[in-house]
């Protein structure tokens, strides 16, 4: 008989905070790899938290990667986590599944369920998972997996006693019937979070599916039914590189001779793509100490497009997939590729990189939300492109066909509607 394991799927003991010794406000924080030029945003929830137990004793933002001693710090949140699961900081759940809900003010939804992105929390087999390019793995890479990216993800997990997901995995329920239907019966589930998320995160509730549930039974037959129609059955939408990095840490504890253990799983929270709740949003680009003309004129050299003037408060996101926004000081302008059969996105990423290797002093970011690639691309010496919106109608069409997405094309969301960490499990 076929088991959820076929499916890729395992059942995690999922950790929480004990209210009598933190609260969910201060616990959960922002994923790791947003924010990653805006020290003041870290600064803010540095100071909500306080002294508080919370997450962000439990990871590294991004944005100060270059400005720590990794040796040091990454010992230092190990010795938190063992610290948190000692002192009872953290209790652990019966096993189970956690059904998700999130709403933010961000956008306004058309829907037939929830104004809110509805998920369902479970353990992802990362045997059947593979980030290499023309994998046909079960799990699959929506977007190219940039390798230089991973040994930092790597050294901060291979010795870590929690696992901490911010990831978002799709399905392609068209039928909308696995998370929907558990969504519209989440009375009957023990509800055990409901609050508001700092810093304008919106609220987040949460409901548990214990392994024991009749619905289980219910669950595996669709996720199983699922996997019958659609290859591949899962499809990263979010934190991509936390799954390789989480995959990479598995594959060196096999070459020791281990077969299994915690560390095959990593929690990931699974949405459908088709949802109403699920909005895409392209990733921005801004370069830095570029001589914005100087630039102009190479990238004028390398693709042929047509340009039009706008202004920097104006200009946004653009629904075609040819056009891509330029703003620098002052100005504005949208270019619109010429061409077949190609991804303004792609082109432009492929012309970024050589940019970047023949100019060692510039460096680029990635930029959640309109408003603040032009905050960050008013200053001297910036350069900010904003890229067009992704289809999600067309996604895992394109995703068989073509292949995976070049790096940082899309999210989930604005920024503050990335998943906040808040649940864990042990891995070691």
């Amino acid at each position: 008989m076929s088991t959820l394991k076929d499916a890729g799927v395992g059942i995690p003991e999922i950790y929480v905070p004990d209210e009598s010794k933190t609260t969910f406000e201060k616990w959960a924080v922002i994923a790791g790899d947003q924010f990653t030029s805006n020290h003041a945003y870290w600064k803010e929830t540095e100071d909500f938290v306080g002294g508080s137990p919370s997450t962000l004793n439990l990871f590294l933002p991004e944005v100060y990667l270059k400005e720590v001693d990794l040796d040091k710090k990454i010992p230092q949140i190990n010795k938190t986590m063992d610290e948190y699961l000692a002192s009872g900081v953290l209790k652990k759940l019966p096993a189970g599944f956690m059904l998700v809900e999130r709403e933010t003010d961000f956008v306004e939804r058309e829907t037939d369920f929830s104004p809110a992105r509805i998920g369902l929390l479970v353990n992802l087999d990362l045997d059947q998972y593979d980030y290499s390019e023309g994998t046909t793995s079960l799990i699959q890479p929506t977007e190219k997996t940039v390798v230089e990216r991973l040994p930092v993800r790597v050294k901060i997990r291979e010795n870590a006693a929690l696992d901490m997901p911010h990831i978002l995995v799709f399905i392609d329920d068209q039928d909308q019937h696995l998370i929907e239907d558990l969504y519209e019966n989440r009375d009957s589930f023990k509800k055990i979070y409901d609050f508001t998320l700092m810093q304008k995160g919106g609220h987040l509730r949460g409901w548990f599916i214990p392994a024991t549930d009749p619905a289980m039974k219910t669950i595996t037959e669709k996720f199983l039914a699922l996997k019958a129609k659609n290859n591949p059955l899962f499809a990263m939408g979010d934190g991509n590189h936390s799954l390789a990095a989480a995959k990479n840490t598995w594959e060196a504890i096999k070459a020791k001779g281990i077969k299994d253990g915690p560390a095959r799983w990593a929690m990931a929270e699974i949405v459908n793509i088709n949802s109403p709740g699920i909005i895409f949003h392209p990733i921005h680009k801004v370069m830095f100490n570029v001589d914005p003309a100087q630039l102009f004129e190479e990238l004028k050299k390398a693709l042929k497009f047509t340009v039009k003037k706008s202004c920097s408060c104006c200009i946004k996101a653009s629904e075609n997939p040819m056009e891509v926004g330029v703003v620098i000081k002052g100005e504005a302008c949208t270019i619109t590729l010429e061409g077949e059969n190609i991804l303004a996105a792609e082109e432009l990423q492929n012309f970024l990189d050589k940019y970047l290797k023949a100019h060692p002093e510039a460096s680029i970011d990635y930029i959640h939300g309109d408003e603040d690639l032009k905050e960050l691309a008013g200053k001297d010496k910036t350069m900010g492109f904003l890229l067009p919106e992704i289809s999600k109608k067309t996604f895992f069409k394109r995703l068989s066909t073509k292949g995976v997405y070049p790096r940082k094309t899309f999210s989930i969301g604005e920024a503050p509607e990335k998943r906040y960490y808040l649940e864990s499990q042990k891995i070691k």
